[in-house]
C-alpha cells in the first residue's frame, strides 16, 4: 500500500470500487480522508474509506467480484477510535476499507469520552465528482462534526483546511460538484 496524491491512481481505484457497488445497486458513502480532500484537505491519501451495508444479497454478489482483491475479510475490529466490521481491499496498491453499516458501527468521541453510533444516512449523501468519478460522499458539515469528535491530529489538519474552503453542492437527486469560491 502506498500513501499517494497521484490523481490517476486514486481515480482508477475509485472508479473501480464505486462502479462495482453501483452495478450491484449497493448504497455507499465515501468518508474519511478522501471525502476531506474533496472539501479542501490537502494531506496525501492513505486509503479510500467507504461505508456500505455488507449484509444483503446484492453485496454477496459484489463480494464475489471483489474476492481477488480482498486482503481482509469482513470481520469485527475494535481500536481506540472505531468499533466496527470492515473488509479491506488492495486495488493496484491503493488500500480500500469498506465499513459495514448493517452492524452498528461506532467511533469513539474523544470530546465527550464516549462511543457514538456511526449512523450513515445514504439519502443525505452528496454526489460529487472526485478524480473524474461521480461518487456519493458524506456531507461536509457531517464530516467536520465526525472528525471533530474523533479528535486525532490528522482530523485537526483536515478540519482546518476544510473550513478554509467555502463549498457549494447538492444532495443526491441533483448532480453538483463542489467548488471553492
Amino acid at each position: 500500500m502506498e500513501i499517494t496524491n497521484d490523481p490517476k491512481k486514486i481515480g482508477q481505484a475509485l472508479k473501480w470500487i464505486t462502479g462495482i457497488l453501483k452495478q450491484h445497486k449497493v448504497p455507499y458513502q465515501i468518508v474519511g480522508g478522501l471525502a476531506a480532500k474533496e472539501y479542501g484537505a490537502t494531506r496525501p491519501l492513505v486509503d479510500i474509506d467507504i461505508y456500505a451495508p455488507l449484509d444483503t444479497e446484492k453485496v454477496r454478489v459484489a463480494l464475489a467480484e471483489l474476492q481477488p482483491y480482498i486482503i481482509r475479510q469482513a470481520l469485527p475490529h475494535r481500536s481506540d477510535s472505531w468499533d466496527l466490521v470492515y473488509l479491506a481491499l488492495d486495488y493496484q496498491n491503493i488500500y480500500i476499507e469498506i465499513g459495514d453499516t448493517s452492524t452498528n458501527p461506532r467511533f469513539y468521541n474523544r470530546i465527550d469520552q464516549r462511543w457514538e453510533s456511526q449512523n450513515i444516512d445514504f439519502t443525505h449523501s452528496v454526489e460529487l465528482e472526485l478524480y473524474g468519478v461521480k461518487v456519493d460522499v458524506m456531507p461536509r458539515a457531517e464530516l467536520i462534526r465526525y472528525k471533530t469528535m474523533l479528535d486525532r491530529e490528522v482530523d485537526h489538519q483536515d478540519i482546518k483546511e476544510m473550513q478554509q474552503q467555502p463549498w457549494s453542492y447538492c444532495f443526491i437527486g441533483g448532480i453538483c460538484s463542489g467548488y471553492s469560491v
